[in-house]
């Protein structure tokens, strides 16, 4: 298997250095990835040789790259491993720190399953990433996904807290209604529509209507 890989390695490697992103092959390994391949493209950018990327472990993650959303992705690769399909791709972004920046570089990554044991298991994966800065339009975008990711994840348990009566409530105010308007639409009294934005208020910790509207549209409301 090793031979069979190290074949496969150095036909690659060679097709890697003419394409126009980032290629890195990781080794799975139980506890983390170990890089064994990274075209020199990438390795100009982080600054380290082939030898010190290998050696660095888990440190490389932690060393250049955003990690708020590694959850999400460990998650989709789980996924394409258990399915053991070669062909099966999921893509994502992420933001890499280079060398001689201070402030991240979003990219757009795509990952696939490069080699397998006799057994179909997954050995090595392959990542191909594009850098997006220069299309400011897509970098803001990215930014802003993530935050909206971060802000779902970091307040569902208290969105979790609302019931279903309170959420129609949320989603009217995000969409500029009034309270009169709200109880004629829910056939409530407006007493009751008070009562339920201002506990809404208290639940959710927010005050104000532009904080209504981000929860109604992180929690897919409007």
């Amino acid at each position: 298997m090793e031979k069979t890989f190290e074949q496969k390695l150095e036909m690659f490697s060679a097709c890697a250095e003419f394409m126009p992103c980032v290629v890195v092959i990781h080794e799975l390994r139980k506890k983390d990835f170990k890089v064994v391949f990274m075209s020199s493209q990438g390795l100009d950018q982080l600054g380290l040789s082939l030898q010190e990327l290998s050696g660095m472990g888990p440190e490389y993650h932690e060393r250049f790259f955003n990690n708020e959303d590694m959850e999400d992705f460990m998650v989709k690769l789980r996924k394409l491993l258990e399915k053991k399909d070669p062909d099966e791709t999921f893509t994502f972004f992420q933001q890499v720190r280079f060398k001689d920046r201070k402030d991240w570089v979003w990219h757009i990554a795509s990952v696939r399953i490069f080699h397998q044991a006799p057994d179909g298991t997954p050995t090595h994966i392959v990542t191909a990433a594009i850098p997006i800065n220069r299309m400011k339009h897509i970098e803001n975008k990215a930014e802003r996904l993530l935050k909206e990711n971060m802000f779902f994840k970091e307040n569902l348990s208290k969105y979790l807290c609302l019931g279903k009566r309170a959420k129609e409530v949320l989603r009217l105010v995000a969409l500029g209604k009034s309270s009169a308007e709200i109880a004629e639409e829910l056939s409530i009294s407006i007493d009751t529509v008070n009562t339920h934005r201002k506990n809404i208020k208290k639940k959710l910790e927010i005050s104000s209507s532009f904080e209504f509207t981000e929860y109604a549209r992180a929690y897919d409301l409007i």
